[in-house]
């Protein structure tokens, strides 16, 4: 099954295969993530783990090992980084009126009618220019 199914979503019959592709793909993604926010290789990464950058490299290709909670656990652990399982719908599942709703006591609503500006127009060399100013 290609990686493309984000664009095609899942066909008839491939839900299964195409929540689990998408879960392992993801945590893969997030692991590499935090290799990289920490500048380390996959031979450092092998050595904290003591596998071999070879086991490391399989992990992270797409026809990698079916990795199981521990040994995810066991690779954030080695990135000094915590990780944790949540639904996609705790995350992303908030409509963005209902994110807004958290800021609405932040957020000022200003009448220009009813409050006066700071600005104020004024013509750009409404008064000609300073004989002081244009002196040598």
């Amino acid at each position: 099954m290609a990686i493309n199914k984000e664009l095609l979503g899942p066909q008839k019959g491939e839900e299964e295969a195409y929540a689990i592709e998408a879960l392992v793909f993801s945590t893969q993604v997030a692991l590499q993530k935090a290799m990289n926010r920490k500048g380390m290789s996959n031979r450092e990464l092998a050595d904290r783990l003591g596998m071999t950058p070879a086991r490391v490299s399989q992990i992270f290709s797409s026809n990698g090992p079916n990795l199981t909670l521990k040994t995810i656990a066991r690779i954030a652990h080695a990135l000094g980084d915590d990780f944790e399982l949540v639904r996609k719908q705790d995350i992303r599942g908030t409509l963005p009126e209902e994110r807004a709703k958290e800021f609405r006591s932040v957020v000022l609503h200003v009448n220009p009618r009813l409050s006066p500006s700071v600005w104020q127009e004024k013509a750009a060399n409404s008064t000609g220019p300073n004989k002081r100013d244009l002196a040598a």
